[in-house]
């Protein structure tokens, strides 16, 4: 079933290249080939019929295999909902205590409220970290990709500050993902990597990516879960697919994930609001989560490499900005994510059948002078911007 599931999502990326080459789709086309400031980078659009549009720039294809830092937090909370899916974990407010022998059943020790739902939406209240800066000092454990990853997660469990009430904080951290991990482990009776292969590669159709140690070793067995993942653009674009149309998902399940459990945040939050790994979009909004962004429905798990997928529920669609600016080009990776801006306002257009060539001039200049200005000091002088 999986392989029929896979050729028929190939067939709809061969037969979409014709699509994307449609005269509606060649303003769009025209705006990323004058694009200057990301050498290489790839852009998928698609929809239930599958892919409408692909475009592919300098070496970048999409079948590229690139790491995607924090892009793997979207793909490894939805793999561990799974879980919940098939009925091994009986529900998304299943305790922890209810899986893991270790963990406290005592009421008055607030770890013992945390349920999964807490777990994958970062609101367990373990830890520090926001969007765009330190996601906390982690144990020395967590950054050795050798150690046992059960008995790592338990002095994690043990020495990580709990900031508040499980369900009234939010941390970006990587602490939640390893603890629903070990929940789905113990659950399951499954190694670390069995649930990997069962509920991601498999389960989500992510047949080519890999989830490796922070430093590339495909068989860590410490892996920090919210950022391990190598990928391609097309296995990407399988999971943004699947959610989608819920074929890899049931329908509630992806309505959960897609809940705004961050309701509390006031003011920027760079990104938006938080839901299953991934963000409620409302992008550098000084004014916060607006009832706009509300509206808008965008879903999106942007990583500090440049890749920035998203799901757009309004419009019925989903997107991906494939970019891997790493090593030396670690302070250019800020860029790609202005693309996002650039393409997402022709995108919707062609998508609900209106013309690009018409309309308010501002419509389809989507960067403003400060981001204009932050791409080309970013591109002059990229170690102002690491």
């Amino acid at each position: 079933e999986d392989m029929a599931l896979c050729f028929l999502l190939s067939c709809n990326i061969v037969s979409a290249v014709a699509f994307g080459e449609h005269k509606a789709w060649a303003p769009l086309r025209e705006a990323l080939d004058q694009w200057e400031y990301t050498n290489d980078f790839a852009v998928m659009v698609g929809n239930r019929s599958g892919v409408q549009f692909k475009h592919e720039r300098g070496s970048m294809t999409i079948d590229t295999r690139v790491g995607t830092a924090s892009t793997s937090k979207w793909p490894m909370a939805m793999a561990l909902a799974g879980l919940v899916a098939d009925g091994t974990i009986a529900s998304l407010d299943s305790l922890a205590s209810d899986y893991i022998p270790w963990w406290t059943k005592n009421a008055s020790d607030p770890r013992a409220a945390v349920t999964l739902r807490h777990l994958l939406s970062f609101t367990s209240g373990f830890g520090s970290g926001a969007p765009g800066g330190s996601e906390g000092h982690g144990l020395e454990c967590e950054s050795i990709d050798e150690e046992d990853f059960e008995g790592c997660s338990m002095l994690v469990y043990t020495y990580t500050p709990m900031w508040g009430a499980p369900g009234s904080v939010y941390a970006y951290n990587g602490v939640h993902l390893r603890l629903a991990m070990v929940m789905a482990m113990k659950a399951a009776k499954l190694s670390l990597r069995e649930v990997l292969d069962k509920y991601l590669v498999r389960g989500l159709r992510m047949h080519h990516t890999t989830c490796d140690g922070q430093k590339s070793k495909a068989n860590a067995t410490n892996p920090d879960l919210a950022t391990c993942l190598t990928t391609t653009g097309r296995d990407y674009a399988n999971f943004l697919a699947g959610l989608l149309d819920y074929s890899s998902r049931p329908k509630h399940i992806v309505a959960a994930s897609e809940q705004d459990y961050t309701p509390f945040l006031k003011g920027y939050t760079l990104y938006g609001d938080y839901g299953f790994g991934h963000f409620l979009e409302c992008f550098d909004n000084p004014a916060g989560m607006t009832q706009a962004c509300k509206d808008a429905k965008i879903h999106a798990d942007p990583g500090a490499f440049g890749y920035y997928p998203l799901i757009d529920r309004a419009n019925g669609y989903w997107m991906q900005i494939v970019a891997f600016e790493a090593g030396e080009r670690y302070g250019y990776s800020g860029i790609p994510e202005y693309l996002r801006l650039l393409v997402k306002p022709y995108v919707d257009a062609i998508m609900r059948g209106e013309s690009t060539q018409a309309g308010d001039r501002s419509r389809f200049n989507a960067l403003s002078l400060a981001d204009m200005n932050y791409i080309v000091k970013c591109g002059n002088h990229p170690e102002t911007c690491m």
